[in-house]
């Protein structure tokens, strides 16, 4: 029967016999690609028999017992394993095998803002609060956490580690009513119909005077959204419609590390809009470390973009440089 096998089906039972923890390990070293393949080969045989799991077994050369007469496959176990890899790369096993993801309780939380998650749990019982931080990844809980009354921490942090098995009924009802929490403050999208990114994208597009003047009474009543309205105003890439003076200016203020960690996903005109403000050598030791650079977290690209675009709004807020809402810009000598 195994030498009836694929390849790939061979490498699925072997990771279906190994276990969680070992298949988890496997995926990530393996490229999207053939975590895909060997998942779909696993949705494809949803019972193997004992007898074939054995021969694969030998085949790679391990010893195992197996205490059941059928290793389970199917979508569960695919879901199960993709728990192990990063949930961009679980989104894309998932899609590129048309799987139903299935409704998995709070998973959408790591989209919110922890601040306004804080918020809106500010009066839920310790309990509630434990069992949302269990649900949530390590570094979105600890966000949690952080926007969280230092007084309920040490509470909810003790619960957590008391917490056992929870049905999955309450889980699921618990989240229906924090996503319904969401949507009533538009923290979570319903349809989408305005937003901070809309505003932005209107004041963009008036007379500069107006823009500041809304801004400023905006500030007036929510000085944080202003912020955010500010920050979608201008990105990265609306630097191509600053003047040479100015990317000069700009320069002075960042490191090369930040700029050519910034230009990695940076359009090929951006590029050459700093290059051209740069010596010839400076400008030739960022292409060659852009050439040589290997693969990069997205994260830390648009962290390093942020860094610039902070930069040039405090020249901005210091009069060194003007910048126009519709682009544009200038040096103030």
């Amino acid at each position: 029967m195994a030498d009836k096998l694929t390849g790939i089906q061979k490498t699925a039972i072997l990771l279906l016999a190994l276990g969680d923890d070992f298949a988890a390990q496997v995926f990530q070293r393996l490229d999207r690609r053939e975590i895909a393949k060997i998942s779909k080969a696993m949705v494809e045989m949803e019972s193997i028999p004992k007898e074939t799991a054995e021969q694969v077994l030998r085949e790679f050369n391990e010893t195992l017992t197996i205490s059941k007469e059928m290793l389970l496959g199917g979508v569960d176990a695919v879901k199960k394993l993709l728990g192990h890899v990063d949930e961009e790369t679980a989104k894309y096993v998932i899609d590129s095998l048309e799987l139903d993801a299935g409704q998995i309780p709070f998973r959408e939380l790591t989209n919110v803002s922890p601040k306004i998650l804080a918020q809106i749990l500010r009066n839920e019982h310790p309990q509630t609060l434990a069992l949302i931080i269990g649900h949530l990844p390590p570094e979105h809980a600890a966000d949690l956490l952080s926007h969280l009354p230092p007084g309920v921490r040490p509470e909810v942090l003790m619960r957590l580690a008391k917490l056992e098995s929870v049905p999955e009924e309450m889980l699921f009802e618990v989240d229906k009513v924090l996503q319904s929490q969401l949507i009533a403050i538009g923290a979570k999208e319903g349809k989408k119909v305005g937003g901070v990114q809309a505003v932005a994208e209107i004041l963009n597009a008036v007379e500069r005077s107006i823009e500041e003047e809304v801004l400023s009474e905006i500030e007036e009543e929510a000085s944080q959204l202003a912020e955010e309205i500010r920050q979608l105003m201008f990105v990265f890439e609306d630097i191509i419609h600053l003047d040479d003076r100015a990317i000069r200016e700009v320069l002075k203020e960042i490191s090369n590390e930040d700029l050519t960690l910034a230009l990695k996903t940076a359009s090929e005109e951006l590029r050459e809009k700093f290059f051209s403000n740069l010596s010839e050598r400076a400008a030739n030791m960022i292409k060659e470390d852009l050439e040589i650079m290997g693969p990069v977290k997205l994260s830390d690209v648009e962290t390093a973009q942020q860094n610039i675009v902070k930069v040039i709004r405090r020249l901005e807020a210091e009069g060194r440089i003007v910048i126009g809402g519709k682009g544009g810009g200038d040096v103030l000598v």
